[in-house]
């Protein structure tokens, strides 16, 4: 942006009746910049808007993952996006953030920008003495620390605060924080000692609970995930019979072993033994992550949920609709009085169709009615006489 009194010297020769060329050669200015003052596209003293790169379907697929995982932090969001073609700065994709309002309601500074000081001094040390608990309990894959400390504790007939007492006091900063998967790097030299030390406690292995429980691993290597609850199903198996907060890929969707739909958290879930081809579409989802990153398969999902019809184009295939579905799936969950409006019945109506459009957004080649119909003229001819 030029200073003021520049660009209204530009429009007061313009207005005298110099041309382009003159203004630009007197004043020292690029033509276009002329141009623009007295074309209005500029105005003095307003500056140039500049263009968002945070486009569209970026910005929905930032949305998204926040509505999914309320805990994502701005950091590992950057990551994800700049894997999508985002060419924008840091700095560039949190002022994006801020000015389209995406954080999540509630979003504060994320446990890595916490001060931790001072706190090392206090988790380095274990208890005196390593008790052993008489009853163990099984971390549920994805599970959240301190859903599994408060499930120990319960078995044992002991409170939160008692379990953490014999605990090193790695664990105590930990649940504190909002995401415990986020490793901070004052954390981080006392994490395998308080593995070892839980471990111990609850007469599991180190190994099984750094599979099972995130806030013993690297965030990264969890890739894209979406907070939720455990199947029901799977969790009244091993006898428990409250929810259990998980965070799970987050393309996984469905629980394929029992057919139900694993809403976000907070959300119920829903039985999909009626619409068997819902719990088809998880397994084509995770067959498209053999050949796209979880990124793609996002935006694709995202980007396919937008151009499903919303009504039949006939009556004819009414019954192989996605409205079709819907009805069927309140139906048969209507005796869990989940409201008939709430969005998990549409989400889960819509995802056969929407895995199906993904796969043609990711790979529009093989997807590609002309092309099909070219081939199948091609082999008709061949076997013609």
């Amino acid at each position: 942006m030029l200073p003021q009194e520049r660009a209204e010297k530009i429009l007061t020769l313009g207005q005298a009746g110099w041309s382009v060329r003159a203004i630009a050669d007197q004043l020292g200015h690029s033509p276009q910049t002329i141009r623009d003052y007295l074309n209005g596209r500029t105005t003095p003293g307003v500056p140039a808007p500049r263009p968002s790169l945070l486009t569209s379907p970026f910005a929905d697929y930032c949305r998204q993952r926040f509505a999914e995982d309320s805990n994502l932090r701005p950091k590992a969001l950057f990551n994800e996006v700049i894997e999508l073609g985002f060419s924008g700065s840091r700095a560039t994709f949190y002022r994006e953030l801020r000015r389209r309002l995406l954080f999540p309601p509630g979003h504060r500074q994320s446990p890595t920008q916490q001060d931790l000081s001072g706190t090392s001094r206090l988790f380095v040390h274990a208890p005196g003495h390593a008790p052993v608990l008489p009853r163990p309990v099984v971390p549920i894959t994805g599970e959240t620390l301190i859903s599994y400390l408060t499930r120990l504790a319960l078995a044992n007939h002991l409170t939160l605060t008692e379990v953490l007492t014999v605990l090193p006091s790695w664990f105590a900063t930990k649940v504190s924080n909002r995401d415990d998967r986020a490793q901070h790097h004052m954390l981080i030299p006392a994490t395998a000692g308080a593995l070892h030390a839980l471990a111990h406690l609850t007469r599991t292995t180190p190994v099984g609970l750094t599979h099972a429980l995130p806030a013993f691993g690297i965030t990264d290597t969890y890739g894209l995930v979406r907070a939720t609850t455990a199947c029901h199903r799977c969790t009244a198996r091993r006898g428990i019979h409250q929810p259990v907060p998980v965070h799970l890929p987050a393309h996984h969707k469905v629980c394929t072993r029992h057919g139900i739909w694993l809403s976000d958290a907070d959300h119920p879930h829903l039985d999909l033994a009626a619409c068997p081809e819902i719990i088809t579409a998880q397994y084509r989802a995770n067959r498209l992550l053999r050949r796209y990153t979880p990124q793609q398969l996002t935006l694709a999902h995202q980007a396919a949920t937008r151009i499903i019809p919303p009504w039949p184009a006939s009556p004819a295939v009414i019954p192989l609709h996605w409205r079709h579905r819907l009805l069927t799936l309140q139906t048969t969950n209507h005796h869990r009085a989940i409201p008939t409006d709430h969005d998990i019945y549409t989400d889960a109506a819509i995802y056969p169709d929407a895995i199906e459009l993904a796969a043609g957004i990711l790979n529009p080649a093989a997807h590609n009615p002309a092309r099909s119909n070219g081939e199948t003229l091609r082999s008709e001819g061949r076997h013609q006489p």
